[in-house]
């Protein structure tokens, strides 16, 4: 219970920090300059599913499931098919930077945090599969608050660190120091011979049941990614400023519900089912519906209180005049995170398809609406148009869910 309760007390503070730190950039760095922050955020976050492949939903389960003997050997073999495609990736991004979308003074920091943050997140994902929840939590702190932390006071003592270069620098040394002490459990294995032989099979296995998923994945992060894009092409780089700063907000929302609530529940889920334990997986399913109906009421309400409170008093005037694209933001990732909620009911009891076909048919519609409503309104497509595609990728998901846990509970 003490642990638990230091995890989710070091989840509050991520939390807090990174509501703080969008509203620090807010204040002290121009509409655009946030705005290119934003664009760099979920361009990283973007390129991660890539390199990562989402691998992981294939090796964590089959690593949990395997003597802690053979973990080194597949470990191994995983780092080097990531090499591999960070070979493939890495030198493609490239075209961003040529297409002007991006600046050339950022791309070595960019190159380098897309390789950094992707291990972190590996590192985060392991963790948590071999129930070390507490330190995946300080890896998270570590590379998504104690950084903005320091970059905080930076500005605030000189102003010669407001700016994009040294921002990526503090984020740089950050996610570094979160890869070192990620690794410690993994250097007490056994590594003697591990890199001799590459696993081929195993990571063939891997990368069929991969693909999918990997569709699946990009077909939400697609969502949030390019709307910052779609939206500054239909609007402007301030506006933009102001659209990045409400959806770090709603994001900080979707970062505290998967490391402060999923995370404590469905590693017992995948755990119970592959043990055939419905009575103990039907548990750890309602308490995770309760937790995820209770925080996600409390983070709306708190993340709109404190817009309302907040925005106003900034210097520029952008972030307090568009509080209803605010709220609109804020309630389409409120969506989105409730439709996580029969996703990892799914994801545990191997619905893989069932997932991906929510999350495609949700990027379709959402698409549709936008070619639709940007014709009538450059301001409100872009938001509207997310809220209802994760409306439809969440009632799917709900509704495979319905069916599913009715044929689970007659197993009972």
């Amino acid at each position: 219970m003490k642990t638990r309760l230091i995890n989710l007390g070091l989840r509050a503070l991520t939390l807090a920090v990174k509501f703080a730190f969008v509203l620090t950039l807010a204040a002290f760095l121009p509409p655009e300059q946030v705005g290119l922050y934003g664009l760099i955020t979920v361009t990283v976050s973007y390129s991660i599913y890539f390199v990562g492949f989402e691998f992981y939903t294939f090796s964590t389960r089959d690593l949990v499931a395997r003597p802690r003997s053979e973990w080194s050997r597949l470990l191994s073999s995983q780092l080097i098919f990531f090499g591999l495609m960070y070979a493939l990736v890495l030198p493609a991004s490239g075209a961003l930077f040529w297409a002007g979308v991006l600046p050339w003074s950022i791309m070595g920091a960019f190159v380098i945090l897309i390789v950094l943050e992707h291990l972190s997140t590996e590192l985060m994902r392991f963790l948590i599969a071999i129930e070390r929840p507490l330190l995946a939590t300080i890896i998270i702190f570590i590379k998504q608050a104690l950084w903005a932390i320091c970059f905080t006071f930076a500005m605030w003592f000189n102003p010669d660190f407001r700016n994009i270069s040294d921002l990526l620098l503090f984020w740089l040394v950050g996610t570094f120091i979160s890869v070192l002490i990620g690794v410690g459990p993994l250097v007490v294995l056994d590594w003697k011979g591990a890199f001799v032989s590459f696993d081929w099979r195993w990571v063939r296995a891997g990368v069929v049941i991969a693909i999918p998923l990997l569709v699946s994945s990009i077909a939400v992060r697609t969502l949030f990614t390019f709307d910052r894009y779609v939206f500054e092409a239909l609007n402007d780089l301030t506006l933009l400023g102001a659209y990045s700063v409400y959806m770090g907000v709603a994001s900080a929302m979707l970062s505290f519900m998967e490391s402060g609530v999923f995370v404590f529940y469905y590693p017992r889920m995948m755990k119970s089912y592959k043990e055939n334990n419905m009575p103990e997986f039907e548990m750890a399913y309602r308490k995770l519906v309760k937790q995820s109906a209770l925080w996600l009421v409390l983070l709306v309400v708190g993340a709109v209180a404190a817009g309302i409170i907040v925005f106003p008093i900034l210097e520029e005037p952008v972030y307090a005049e568009n509080l209803p694209l605010f709220g609109a933001v804020v309630i389409t990732m409120a969506v989105f995170i409730g439709g996580y909620v029969f996703q990892y009911g799914l994801y545990t009891t191997a619905r893989d398809r069932s997932i991906i076909t929510a999350n495609i048919a949700g990027l379709a519609t959402a698409a549709l609406a936008l070619l639709i409503l940007a014709r009538y309104t450059d301001y409100w497509a872009v938001t509207v148009s997310m809220l209802i595609g994760s409306s439809i990728a969440a009632l799917l998901k709900y509704w495979k869910w319905h069916i599913t846990r009715k044929e689970l509970l007659l197993l009972q």
